[in-house]
């Protein structure tokens, strides 16, 4: 759910800079452009995190099933 709400506020933000690009002030629209920017690091981080929680789960099964095989 949170990988969802970040696309979705990182696309928001880009296509509402892109949108009032010709109506608004550049420093407007730049600050807009870099909150769109910040979300895609963000969605970037949360990804990675998720990958190497699901990594590190698949380890701690894996190690502790080999384990009970030795009893």
């Amino acid at each position: 759910m949170p990988i969802i709400k970040l696309m979705v506020l990182s696309v928001a933000f880009n296509l509402t800079s892109a949108l009032s690009q010709p109506i608004a002030d550049k420093k407007i629209v730049s600050v807009l452009e870099q909150i769109g920017g910040t979300f895609k690091i963000l969605l970037g981080m949360v990804c990675t995190v998720s990958v190497m929680l699901m990594i590190g789960l698949t380890l701690v099964i894996k190690i502790t099933n080999s384990g009970m095989m030795y009893r």
